[in-house]
Order: structure tokens, then C-alpha cells, then sequence
């Protein structure tokens, strides 16, 4: 791709469609199918990176969907993979990702993407994206949008770090703080298989009790808490300060874990009667 246009003032409809078009959407379109290309390909499309993502396709009903994976094996497509959630499949020397999770437009679709820099869609006409993403884009900001499932977008974080971008203590501590309140958790959101292991990993761990499971579960926290503030201290270059305040200061951060924990048992009791 020949363009990295970072602000939207720069973005011309036509620089930013023709290459998708001939990728792939003037053959759909011509066969009458509704669809739009959105995610992460658009995303290191605009930010002048190689394109090393599939191209994620959505689509408005099933119907579109079907007569999409039915146009691409037709012409000499080549199925990788398929789900219930969508099917993988390599056409014309790029890969594209055919979802079955339906959206009434493509502001829909990006609405509910995690992360304001993979908020991108493109369906032949038009340049869908969310009101920071370029700005964000520009400056390297991973910064939170929607979560669904927010194990998955600790993982994506993870990935986009590697990519350069980085994420500010603010969005970091939504991010964790979600990751913590998984008993809330919108199961309804994932795939079956993928709420039931997140069931089964929230309240039983192959048949070991709720009991020892907790015993577990907070020896680790306390561990992970433990470390996580000694490497806090040694990366702030405080462990030569006074010892006596930063023990002080580590003795209000256990405690307020131990009151999560006796509020969280009591909330798992409530939930169980």
C-alpha cells in the first residue's frame, strides 16, 4: 500500500478505496452482495505499516455472508478454516476473514471494536472510523473503545505493543479493572465454547472445590500483587528511599486486596444461594 494518511484531512475517498475495491469489493459488489472490509488491516493500512493481518469482512445478514463464501470458493478460493463464528479463506494471494457476527451498518461494527485504532471500515464508497482513531493512530496510543471480553484485549494489547504502540496507566487500570469483574462478564458476547471455559474457570476448576480454589486463587494474588510492587519500587528507583514508607505503602496495598477478597467471597456466596 502506497499511503499512510494519518490525519483525516489528508484522506482522499478515492486514494483510500481503489485499493480495496480491486481487492476484493467491486467483485462483490457486482454480484449485488452488501459487505465491508473493517479492523485491523485498514488500520496498518492508514499507519503505513506492512499489511500482515487478514482482512476481516462483516456483513448485514447471513444471506451476504453465504453468497460471499460461496463467490470466493467458487473462484478459486481456497478454504483455511471454518467455525461457527466465520470461515478463513485465501483468495487471490491475500487471506480474508469472513465473520458471521452480522452488524446493521459498519459504524455498528467498529462501535464494537476494543481499541479506537482498529476503528476502520471501508465498504467500496465510504471511510467509516471513530471520532479519535486517526489522532490516536498518529500517535501510537492504544486507547480503549469497547470491551467484550476483556482477556482478549489484554491479549490484542499485548500484540499492538509489539507493533510500537503503547497504552497510558489510565486505560491500563480500565482494562485491569474489567479483567477483575469477569463475574459480570457478557457471555452472550463469545462464542459457546468460549463461555463455557470462562464459567467453568470463574466458579470450578475441574472439580476442586469453590474453597481450595479460593485458597489458590489468593495465594497467587498476593504473590502477584507482592512482586508486582517490588518491581514497581526497583522500576521508580525507590527501593534506596525509605524502606519504612514504601513497607507502610505495601501494607495499605495488601490490605485493600484483602477486603476485595472477603468482598468477592461474599458476593461468590450470594451468588451461589
Amino acid at each position: 500500500m502506497d499511503i499512510s494518511p494519518l490525519s483525516k484531512s489528508r484522506v482522499k475517498v478515492k486514494s483510500y478505496t481503489t485499493p480495496f475495491n480491486k481487492l476484493i469489493l467491486d467483485d462483490l459488489k457486482s454480484n449485488n452482495i452488501k459487505c465491508w472490509i473493517a479492523g485491523g488491516c485498514l488500520r496498518d493500512y492508514f499507519s503505513g505499516r506492512d499489511i500482515v493481518t487478514d482482512c476481516d469482512m462483516f456483513f448485514p445478514s447471513d444471506k451476504d455472508y453465504a453468497n460471499t463464501r460461496k463467490f470466493l470458493l467458487d473462484n478459486g478460493g481456497e478454504n483455511i478454516w471454518e467455525s461457527e463464528n466465520g470461515v478463513k479463506i485465501n483468495y487471490k494471494d491475500s487471506t480474508f476473514d469472513l465473520v458471521k457476527f452480522h452488524a446493521k451498518d459498519p459504524t455498528e461494527t467498529i462501535n464494537k471494536f476494543d481499541f479506537t485504532i482498529s476503528q476502520f471500515a471501508i465498504d467500496g464508497d465510504k471511510l467509516y472510523y471513530g471520532n479519535t482513531s486517526f489522532d490516536d493512530l498518529r500517535e501510537n496510543k492504544l486507547v480503549l473503545n469497547y470491551i467484550t471480553n476483556p482477556f482478549s484485549t489484554l491479549k490484542r494489547a499485548l500484540s499492538h505493543y509489539g507493533k510500537g504502540f503503547f497504552m497510558d496507566s489510565d486505560e491500563m487500570a480500565k482494562l485491569y479493572t474489567d479483567s477483575y469483574l469477569m463475574s459480570d462478564f457478557n457471555l452472550e458476547a463469545v462464542s459457546p465454547y468460549e463461555a463455557k471455559q470462562i464459567k467453568r474457570s470463574l466458579y470450578n476448576f475441574s472439580g476442586v472445590s469453590d474453597e481450595k480454589v479460593g485458597q489458590i486463587m489468593s495465594k497467587w494474588a498476593y504473590i502477584g500483587v507482592g512482586l508486582g510492587l517490588i518491581g514497581t519500587y526497583a522500576y521508580l528507583g525507590l527501593l534506596k528511599s525509605n524502606k519504612q514508607t514504601l513497607l507502610v505503602g505495601s501494607l495499605f496495598t495488601l490490605g485493600g486486596l484483602s477486603i476485595g477478597s472477603y468482598i468477592g467471597t461474599r458476593e461468590v456466596e450470594k451468588l451461589k444461594k
